[in-house]
């Protein structure tokens, strides 16, 4: 299904499929899209949102509307809902109207504008995104979602705790990446597995803490 799909368009989907888990959604919904789309691609959120950091907010309007619900406990097949996938559907029909044969991120967040009356449509709204605009300008100054841009914000010392497992966690997904470049995938499946127990246990510190870095780290 996402043969068409650039690695990060990709990735944009992993994250939403991470987000319902956390939330305890049974369903990808287009929120979750959303909140996946900011999180791959800041520069994108920086860009037409006016932040790179804007999915912190969009994520304080998603739980003010959608409380989360208790959130699944091990491994979980979750679907897209049918909005999200009409959501994909029209970012391809995007990535036509662009001349691309590659999906973009950028289509996605055309596909969300497109699907009038989902959350993440009415979200997107409220920032002053609309569809004809956003579409007009990626015309006048096409997206490069392969400009790696580094966007540095200032942050208070984390708790002793966070910071420990925050840490770990970066070290065992660094040398996830590095078996993965080895073709030792064995080994890639065995850091995969820690990295998500210990992703787990960091989400519930910052969930402890009142802390959203989750949605970025």
């Amino acid at each position: 299904m996402f043969e068409r799909y650039s690695e990060r368009a990709r990735r944009v989907i992993f994250f939403a499929r991470y987000f319902a888990g956390r939330t305890g959604s049974p369903e990808i919904e287009s929120e979750l899209l959303l909140l996946g789309l900011l999180r791959e691609d800041k520069g994108l959120g920086n860009r037409f949102l006016g932040s790179p950091w804007v999915g912190e907010e969009v994520w304080k309007k998603i739980q003010h509307r959608k409380p989360p619900r208790e959130k699944f406990s091990g491994p979980v097949d979750i679907p897209l809902s049918a909005t999200s996938k009409r959501v994909l559907v029209f970012g391809a029909e995007e990535a036509e109207l662009l001349s691309s044969k590659v999906i973009r991120t950028h289509h996605i967040l055309l596909g969300l504008l497109r699907e009038e009356g989902c959350l993440a449509s009415e979200i997107l709204l409220e920032h002053g995104v609309r569809l004809a605009e956003t579409r007009g300008e990626l015309l006048r100054v096409p997206h490069n979602e392969s400009i790696g841009e580094e966007f540095v914000r200032e942050q208070g010392p984390r708790p002793k705790d966070v910071a420990e497992l925050k840490s770990k966690v970066d070290s065992i997904r660094q040398r996830m990446e590095e078996a993965i470049g080895s073709h030792d995938f064995a080994a890639a499946k065995r850091y995969s597995d820690e990295e998500g127990r210990e992703r787990e246990r960091l989400f519930d510190l910052y969930q402890q803490y009142g802390l959203l870095d989750w949605i970025y780290g």
